[in-house]
């Protein structure tokens, strides 16, 4: 008899990854595939449903085929979260999904912020409304692009149409309908929430949602014949992709702090339910594994500023791989000392979504002299992420963390690991493993068949490295940090006037 194990998917913005485990999560399989980002106008992030399922069942059949030895017994899928995925009346597209990070709704939510709609809305939702929510993206359809917008059957999210093609069956989890039309005390959509935008049309069109370790269904005959798997295999409902890396990582009690550093950056912190307190910060997302609340705190930058940094100075930091290119820039921001000789970054290259919401911030340097070098700015960047990721945790309350576990791909840069740790004051506990969204679905996936607690998942053997702050280098952070944040203050009625100037000449 073959041994059982189960399949983990996680259907992201950039990358597809399939992974196939062994019951005490052991990788046996895993398969990646870069996953196509439509930007057919500045701000605009779509992808094309029909291409994201057949990149997915790519990668499925790939880590299928490497372990015949094996049977699969279960399967979970997660994947990012937000966005505009919509189905007409026969459960097909109606247009390409628009994306979390699409901004092309900015305008919509900075006249709610102004007006309060924001403030409202955050008291069913928790959460501090983007452009790239379905509310935001759908207020901007009925706007732009009526037809389609009146065709909209279902409102769903990514991994409900993953599973949607695994078991023929709609259905969505507490996770991914956390934003932004729940009443997240009650755990039931609003109809006030949708009123609030004007999109009261959408009310009846969402999947009641169901816990993500639920069973969606069971694998449909045709689907199974295409993947090389067998008909029937049972389906979790899954969760948001941030949710399953919680669950792999273990972070399932209130105060446990998880940070994501890759392209853009997440600080996840499991808190329990409270009463509403006024408009959060950020966003607020049903815990995958019990009734407690992850609190997200998101930036839209990350290792995104980094990369941009890099990538302007393709002859001195470029490199074979991202390995090489991280030892070119450590080298150079080793060689200045903490706060970059006055030289301060602001990194809203992509505008703000958290700590404060702010579509039209722009990023910059402050502090720069004839005499400011390459590496004082390379340093700046570094600085200038981590004091953004240090205002998203004081915005939690949690001004000092005790411990902050850590993964992505900026995690594998030690010196940056180090500089944030004297940042945060805190000590930085980065894990070897890369797979935590994976190894956490599938571990969803086998609760959803009986065969195993997600909520108490056995140790796996990763490689772990501690970073502990430095005492003096963390009093000077804190000295730099409130500069940091008066330059951020300073900053805004030149992003307010900026944005005025863009509006009144276009062709700019």
């Amino acid at each position: 008899m073959k041994n059982i194990v189960l399949l983990g998917v996680d259907v992201g913005s950039t990358a597809v990854k399939a992974a196939v485990y062994a019951m005490d999560g052991t990788v046996l399989a895993l398969e990646s595939r870069r996953s196509a980002v439509i930007r057919r106008h500045p701000g605009w992030s779509e992808q094309d449903m029909s291409t994201v399922w057949a990149t997915t069942a790519d990668c499925i059949r790939t880590v299928v085929d490497r372990t015949r030895d094996y049977e699969v017994a279960a399967i979970g899928v997660c994947g990012q979260g937000d966005g505009l995925w919509l189905l007409d009346g026969d459960c097909q597209p109606v247009r390409n999904a628009i994306l979390w990070n699409d901004s092309r709704a900015d305008d919509l939510v900075l006249n709610w912020i102004a007006d309060g709609t924001s403030a409202a809305l955050s008291r069913y939702s928790r959460t501090s409304n983007w452009a790239g929510t379905a509310g935001s993206a759908f207020a901007w359809l009925k706007q732009h692009e009526p037809e389609a917008a009146a065709r909209a059957a279902h409102l769903i999210y990514c991994k409900d149409w993953i599973n949607f093609h695994l078991t023929g069956e709609i259905a969505t989890d507490f996770s991914d309908a956390s934003i932004p039309f729940m009443d997240i005390e009650r755990r039931v959509y609003d109809a006030a929430s949708f009123d609030l935008i004007g999109v009261g049309e959408l009310d009846g069109k969402l999947a009641m949602p169901q816990p993500s370790t639920a069973l969606h269904g069971r694998l449909l005959p045709e689907a199974a014949r295409s993947l090389g798997l067998t008909a029937g295999l049972p389906v979790a409902t899954g969760s948001i992709d941030l949710g399953a890396q919680m669950a792999a990582m273990r972070l399932n009690y209130a105060g446990d702090v998880g940070l994501i550093l890759g392209t853009t950056a997440v600080v996840n912190v499991v808190v329990d339910p409270e009463p509403f307190h006024g408009e959060p910060v950020g966003a607020t997302i049903c815990h995958p594994l019990n009734h407690r609340w992850i609190r997200v705190v998101a930036p839209s930058s990350g290792a995104l500023a980094v990369d941009w940094f890099t990538s302007l100075h393709q002859t001195s930091l470029g490199g074979d791989d991202a390995s090489a290119v991280a030892g070119r820039l450590n080298e150079l921001v080793s060689s200045v000392p903490a706060g970059a000789n006055g030289v301060t970054f602001l990194p809203f290259l992509s505008g703000e979504r958290a700590p404060f919401v702010a579509p039209h911030a722009t990023g910059s340097f402050h502090g720069l002299t004839s005499a400011s070098s390459k590496a004082e700015m390379a340093r700046a960047v570094i600085e200038g992420v981590s004091f953004s990721l240090k205002h998203c945790f004081r915005t939690t309350g949690l001004a000092n963390p005790g411990q902050v576990f850590m993964t992505g791909g900026g995690a594998r840069n030690r010196l940056w690991c180090d500089v944030l740790a004297s940042v945060l004051g805190t000590t930085i506990v980065v894990s070897s493993a890369s797979d935590h969204g994976l190894w956490g679905v599938a571990a969803i996936g086998g609760q959803a068949a009986g065969l195993i607690d997600a909520a108490n998942l056995p140790e796996r053997p990763e490689d772990q490295r501690r970073h502990e702050p430095d005492p003096a280098l963390a009093a000077t952070y804190d000295r730099l940090f409130e500069l940091y944040q008066s330059t951020v203050l300073a900053s805004r009625p030149i992003w307010d006037a900026a944005r005025q100037f863009r509006r009144t000449n276009s062709q700019i």
